[in-house]
């Protein structure tokens, strides 16, 4: 049996999704408590900033009682006292697979479609692998989730366009400049947004990247990570016509870049367009410079237009990705259903041969070598016909392992088991 615990933003703010991670360096003594206290053994731990699940196979207990004792032992680990299984969800079999293949394909993230997910996915899942934390099923589960996130952001368009107001900004200086990785581009902030604006160029390939910051010392930080230079902020109005792109990101409540500023920079640069995108709540580039030539700006309305533009079509996606999810998901519990027959084949098969050689052998004394030889011949070939024609009928009336009351029926029947 497959199953899952977990914890997410959808069921928990962060103070409390924050006691539950799981560190790597944290997951085998976990698995080490779990196994002393509860037998199970083979389990995938992913635990990010969104979410903590824990996936496990085990036939040991039925699945309710098996998600509490997981739970229990997830709070002695971390040494939580309060209770928290009202905000804890937990799955098995085909809804524990469904919900691991939505999530890797980008459906259950806080932005749908985003692609870290499935690589953290990965790096759990090589992390438990290599610890010898996985069975079988959990290995086959996931490298199917990995085959469901694949084919869903190839065949449909979940990742059509930008989801977030930085990334949206490069895009539209991408799109707008042919020769964007040759740009020379002013960052103005250093903070959270402003970092992900200079991951975002990076990714493009745009290497002439400045920064300043009304704080020198974070800047200087930020460009250190990222190998780009710095300037003071108080020399942004005389440098400003550098630039062919500017992204401001601050927390200033007055603007940093007045159209004086930009009057005199699109001068400078003969009026060879410059590009201004103001990010920052409140403003911090004066709007009014529609009349001066050589001058774009856009500011986070612009933006956040194209984010939720963008969003919807994202959400458009969802039909076309769940009807590729339910086909794999179809596919491993298949494969599933069919490994519970497996210990019931090999019985057959092991019994029909076995009661084929005792009834022959009464009869190998009386007979000539050619003769036992043909005896035996035959025998194998019948014992062979009606174990293909039990193991056909098998198949059949236990839909293919999925029904496991006539499976245990039959085991019952054939004495499978006390062989």
């Amino acid at each position: 049996m497959i199953s899952l615990i977990g914890i997410s933003y959808k069921t928990s703010k962060v103070e409390v999704r924050e006691q539950f991670v799981l560190s790597h360096e944290e997951i085998i003594p976990f698995s080490e408590l779990l196994q002393n206290e509860t037998g199970i053994s083979d389990i995938v731990v992913l635990s990010t900033c969104n979410r903590t699940e824990i996936y496990f196979s085990q036939n040991k207990y039925d699945f309710h009682l098996a998600s509490k004792l997981v739970y229990k032992t997830l709070k002695q680990f971390k040494g939580i006292q309060d209770k928290y299984w009202h905000v804890f969800y937990s799955y098995s079999n085909t809804e524990a697979v469904k919900h691991l293949f939505e999530v890797s394909c980008g459906i259950d993230s806080m932005i749908i479609g985003e692609d870290q997910i499935v690589g953290q996915i990965k790096d759990a899942y090589v992390f438990c692998t290599e610890a010898a934390l996985t069975d079988a099923i959990l290995m086959r589960l996931f490298q199917k989730s990995f085959e469901a996130s694949k084919r869903v952001r190839t065949e449909t368009q979940i990742k059509m366009g930008s989801t977030s107001v930085s990334n949206a900004a490069v895009q539209l200086c991408s799109n707008r400049f042919s020769n964007f990785k040759d740009k020379k581009v002013l960052l103005i902030g250093a903070g959270d947004t402003g970092s992900l604006v200079l991951q975002h160029l990076h990714k493009k390939g745009v290497k002439q990247v400045v920064i300043t910051n009304r704080t020198a010392e974070k800047a200087e930080k930020l460009a250190a990570r990222h190998k780009c230079t710095t300037i003071p902020i108080e020399l942004v109005s005389e440098q400003l016509h550098r630039f062919g792109i500017v992204i401001v990101a601050t927390g200033s409540k007055v603007p940093l870049i007045t159209k004086k500023m930009i009057r005199r920079s699109t001068q400078l640069r003969n009026d060879v367009e410059q590009v201004f995108i103001d990010i920052s709540v409140p403003k911090n580039i004066e709007e009014d410079i529609e009349n001066l030539d050589g001058a774009q700006l856009f500011t986070i309305d612009d933006l956040q237009g194209v984010v939720n533009t963008n969003v919807e079509k994202r959400k458009g996606s969802i039909c076309a990705a769940n009807k590729i999810i339910s086909q794999i998901v179809d596919e491993y519990c298949e494969w599933l259903a069919s490994r519970a027959l497996r210990p019931t084949i090999k019985a057959i098969t092991y019994n029909m041969l076995k009661i084929s050689k005792k009834e022959v052998s009464s009869y190998n004394k009386i007979n000539s070598e050619e003769m036992q030889k043909a005896l035996n011949e035959f025998s194998k070939h019948l014992a062979q016909k009606y174990t293909r024609l039990l193991i056909k009928n098998l198949k059949d009336i236990t839909t293919n392992g999925k029904n496991t009351e006539s499976l245990t029926f039959v085991n019952n029947l054939f004495e499978i088991g006390n062989n």
